[in-house]
């Protein structure tokens, strides 16, 4: 069996943490698209490797949001695909990929245009990434959906604003 590293490199983000055993024990028999998913999570965390060389990273960086990208034209509509790709559109510095692929999660998830009940109980099954990588190391504090809603708004600033600023 593979090791994957998603279990053991999500656990160094605090917004992660409460969430990795979930993850591991979630019950993927009806995922049609968890195979693929898993191996584009690995190809973005494998770009974070900093003893790679910088074009590695690179090449592993454009092979995770291609491998994202075919997943959601095969029709995985899940917020983890979503959220990963606004991440890898910034960190390869494309500010209109980056809007473009929040108005489609808006329209996929309208809820996360509106304000949330405070008793609203989020649940994501699979891995996922932050958005942007400011919120890698922001606990969720409350409710996860007001958590992603406030990184989708900082991904979204900071890509109208300062295309440079999507890729921090």
């Amino acid at each position: 069996m593979n090791q994957h590293r998603w279990p053991t490199q999500l656990a160094a983000y605090p917004y992660a943490q409460p969430l990795l055993i979930g993850w591991q024990i979630a019950d993927r028999a009806r995922d049609i698209h968890w195979s693929d998913y898993e191996q584009a999570l690995d190809a973005y965390l494998a770009s974070q490797d900093e003893t790679c060389s910088l074009n590695e990273r690179h090449s592993r960086l454009i092979k995770s949001r291609d491998q994202f990208q075919a997943l959601n034209a095969n029709g995985d509509q899940h917020i983890g695909t979503s959220l990963a790709l606004i991440r890898l559109h910034a960190e390869l510095g494309d500010s209109q990929a980056v809007l473009d692929a929040i108005t489609q999660m808006l329209e996929l998830m309208p809820w996360l245009a509106d304000s949330l009940p405070d008793d609203l109980q989020i649940h994501i099954n699979r891995p996922f990434l932050a958005p942007i990588a400011a919120f890698d190391h922001r606990q969720v504090e409350g409710d996860l959906g007001q958590w992603i809603q406030a990184a989708i708004m900082e991904a979204l600033a900071a890509a109208e604003h300062d295309p440079d600023e999507a890729r921090h």
